[in-house]
């Protein structure tokens, strides 16, 4: 049964035009079962740009996923968060080369993700982008923003067309070019390396990128937390 017909009292759910009391279950949508979602609906209460997200971050685009529309209000959030930073108050990083290489990190992983229609890690990666905060300074913010929403846009084209103007364009987001990434700036300044000693985790340590191996595993082998364990 389609779910705008049903609606929940107290875990249970009911047909809304007979107060009938049926089972919820897990099965493809089909207009046999009469469980297909109705887009309009979603579209009217949500949006369309939720609408897409949603079914672009259920799952890989090859596999099936339950519908949840619970889970909607998450993506719903998301869009404001996107709007709050763009449109009101941003939520600043507290380091902008960390944030401007988060950037590029993430302009290199959503653009091989389109690529192999890996649609949910791709909006994964641009939820934790804005989770991030953006850079103070204003050249690298301006910088940031316009890459935002071009990564932004073939997920969420209105709220995304719309930001863009509001950066000051006169032309649509849709002739832009796609952003490119930097290969220094996608470069980690440190590395964790856990140690296991016979199949446990005993320790975590942080090395500068650039530490030989040697100096690695002569730091990790005179720790005393590491040397009780091999004796």
């Amino acid at each position: 049964m389609a779910v705008d017909l049903i609606e929940e009292r107290d875990g249970k759910f009911y047909e809304k035009t007979t107060d009938k009391e049926v089972k919820k279950i897990v099965a493809k949508m089909s207009k046999s079962l009469k469980n297909v979602v109705n887009p309009d609906a979603v579209t009217e209460e949500h949006g369309v740009d939720t609408f897409r997200l949603y079914e672009m971050s259920m799952a890989d685009f090859k596999d099936t996923a339950p519908w949840n529309t619970d889970a909607i209000i998450g993506v719903r959030r998301f869009l404001e968060r996107i709007w709050k930073n763009f449109a009101e108050e941003p939520k600043m990083a507290d380091d902008d080369m960390k944030a401007m290489k988060l950037l590029h990190k993430t302009i290199k992983k959503v653009g091989e993700d389109i690529d192999i229609y890996k649609f949910n890690t791709a909006i994964s990666a641009l939820m934790i982008l804005i989770n991030g905060g953006l850079p103070r300074d204003m050249k690298l913010q301006k910088e940031w923003k316009e890459d935002y929403l071009k990564l932004l846009h073939p997920f969420a084209p209105h709220i995304a067309e719309e930001l863009w103007s509001l950066l000051g364009h006169t032309d649509s987001i849709y002739m832009a070019s796609w952003p490119k990434y930097d290969e220094n700036m996608i470069q980690d300044d440190e590395v964790t390396i856990a140690v296991q000693v016979n199949g446990k985790l005993r320790g975590t340590f942080v090395f500068s990128a650039d530490t030989s191996e040697e100096e690695v595993s002569k730091n990790i082998l005179q720790n005393p937390d590491i040397t009780k364990w091999i004796e």
